[in-house]
């Protein structure tokens, strides 16, 4: 299918398709073999309708990997158990890293270099921001409580456990198991965070 095929996909319908490919070809092949082309084809979109958009594979996955965090993040609610809830947005993490978004976030950190630094800084957020975000919810229900510190609402604080879960991801090549991320949580976070 080329772009001036008639009956294509356009606007959010082709995005949509076009993001899925790229997202199943991660999951396949990885971001190292990841190809253009192989998205358009299993998008059933024509080549240049990608690079239209999306001037190299780099872009594609930043936007496709934004696409699945937008479309996969669900409501998190806290139990009132600080300890608790940082266990469940561990695994939630662990289970995010384990598909396609690990893949994406592997490749962002390969591209790291040839990316200016503003560019730079925006990918550091599009990984950091969904995850920090459930994490300031526990803690702000901590806080509330009486459990938490004030300062754990700092952002390098917030974002400490989601970025000791991406160093092991990305030095081991598979997410931290929970009797690692138990470490980090009994370990590291809770006695920065604890109010005891």
């Amino acid at each position: 299918m080329t772009d001036s095929t008639p009956g294509r996909r356009r606007g959010d319908d082709l995005e949509r398709a076009i993001f899925e490919a790229t997202l199943e070809e991660l999951s396949e092949v990885g971001y190292a073999n990841l190809r253009m082309e192989s998205v358009a084809a299993r998008a059933r979109a024509g080549k240049a309708s990608l690079y239209k958009r999306w001037p190299s594979r780099a872009h594609l996955v930043r936007a496709a990997a934004r696409h699945l965090g937008s479309a996969t993040q669900t409501a998190f609610e806290t139990t009132g158990d600080v300890r608790t809830d940082l266990a469940r947005v561990a695994q939630r993490i662990a289970d995010f890293e384990s598909g396609p978004y690990g893949e994406a976030i592997r490749g962002f950190v390969g591209e790291l270099r040839a990316v200016p630094e503003d560019e730079d800084e925006e990918l550091r957020l599009q990984i950091e921001r969904p995850r920090s975000l459930v994490v300031a919810k526990v803690f702000e229900a901590g806080v509330a409580a009486g459990t938490v510190r004030p300062e754990a609402l700092e952002p390098r604080v917030v974002n400490l456990l989601p970025a000791l879960m991406t160093h092991y991801f990305l030095t081991r090549g598979r997410p931290a198991p929970p009797e690692v991320t138990d470490e980090f949580i009994d370990l590291i976070v809770m006695p920065l965070i604890s109010l005891d």
